[in-house]
């Protein structure tokens, strides 16, 4: 039977920790509650020995997906008057990330000791993000906790669909280029040199034929030394586009971009959009929803452009409609349906109408692209290796021809 060690609370002041021999943690908790504790953590093994890995490596990080079922499974317990301690160690018991788990014992533990759901959560800024509290905190203040929590899952899952959608688009193309860069890469290197040493010695060879030989020639010699700038350019441009200047600029070239600029900025509103309407339909000050909304944007020009909406809408006292018209890249779409909810007095809908067109918008683009690229990539792998094998025949057709 394994050993745990364990820290306890007695109430909000008193901290004790111990050993205990059990079959499992659940064992563990189940012994100390009925002592009268609050676990606080617990671990395999006596306190004397070297503490274990933590379990963000051993069992990974905690997904969006994680964190989905458990806003979903907290808010269909509350809305069933399920009381919140019992609710939280019911999902901890059902959740199979180890670390998740963890992490949902640690807020059951500061729940239990007076605290609010929300301000547990807090603790934890790696996996719930301010807006994920905030909203939370919305939802504690009106007494409409499952509700909101009902939104933050369907809100999160609407999320990873269009992302699901997206990465699954973008999966063919990626491997059709992958392993057509694969396939020459090692027939250049690797066997060509071999099939290649037969026919350098014939007289008149091809052009084709003595392209293909410098090619070979050059990547079987050289092909790890072309690795190190490749390398240094990488490191490069992420060293500059990670912040300050050169974030901007980067950022900027994507918006100025013909037709990929027009696809960043229908992602960005999207997400935008969405935030939006799950901050004012909670009834947050709309300073504060912009504010959070902002954090959820990745290109900083659109960040910047949220900002000033933020700053004309609270300190001038203006609509954040008028503050749009004045941004440079929010689409006049935009500032039409926030100005229409603006005036009915429902903007949290406004908001979720725009998401939802831009997130149709771009799912429709993902898929029309892929669509066309997908025979696009494949002419080209094909060409590279019909050009291969064309180089590699022609001084055999020579040959024949000058015997017969």
């Amino acid at each position: 039977m394994p050993t745990y060690s364990y820290r306890a609370k007695n109430g909000p002041g008193e901290t004790v920790e111990g050993e205990m021999k059990a079959e499992n943690q659940g064992a563990v908790v189940g012994r100390l509650e009925e002592q009268g504790y609050s676990p606080v953590w617990i671990r395999e093994g006596t306190a004397g020995e070297k503490p274990a890995r933590s379990s963000a490596f051993a069992f990974g990080g905690v997904r969006r997906r994680d964190i989905n079922i458990f806003s979903r499974q907290m808010a269909g317990m509350l809305k069933s008057g399920v009381p919140i301690l019992r609710a939280i160690r019911t999902v901890r018991e059902q959740t199979p990330n180890k670390r998740f788990a963890g992490v949902i014992g640690e807020i059951e533990a500061s729940v239990r000791d007076g605290n609010m759901l929300s301000e547990a959560m807090s603790r934890h800024p790696a996996i719930f993000s301010r807006l994920y509290v905030n909203m939370v905190r919305a939802g504690e203040s009106a007494g409409t906790q499952d509700a909101m929590l009902l939104r933050l899952a369907e809100a999160g899952e609407r999320e990873e669909e269009v992302r699901r959608k997206v990465k699954g688009a973008m999966a063919y193309p990626a491997l059709v280029v992958a392993v057509g860069v694969a396939t020459v890469f090692v027939m250049l290197t690797f066997f060509m040199p071999r099939i290649i040493s037969f026919i350098k010695d014939f007289s008149n060879l091809p052009m084709p034929t003595r392209i293909l030989i410098g090619l070979s020639n050059a990547c079987a010699k050289y092909w790890k030394w072309a690795l190190i700038p490749l390398v240094v350019v990488a490191l490069v441009i992420r060293r500059l586009t990670s912040g300050g200047s050169g974030r901007r600029l980067a950022d900027m070239a994507k918006l100025k971009t013909p037709v990929f600029g027009k696809f960043v900025i229908e992602v960005e509103i999207a997400r935008f959009a969405r935030t939006m309407s799950l901050l004012v339909g909670s009834g947050l000050p709309m300073e504060r929803a912009l504010a959070l909304s902002e954090e959820t944007m990745n290109n900083v020009i659109l960040k910047a452009d949220v900002e000033n909406i933020r700053k004309s809408a609270v300190e001038q006292g203006m609509s954040v409609a008028v503050g749009m018209k004045r941004a440079a890249f929010i689409p006049a779409m935009v500032t039409t349906m926030t100005a229409v909810g603006e005036e009915s007095g429902r903007l949290d809908e406004a908001m979720a109408d725009i998401a939802a067109f831009y997130e149709r918008e771009v799912e429709r683009k993902v898929m029309l692209v892929t669509t066309l690229i997908e025979p696009v990539l494949i002419l080209l792998v094909g060409g590279m290796v019909g050009f291969i094998a064309l180089a590699l025949m022609l001084p055999i057709f020579s040959m024949s021809r000058s015997v017969f």
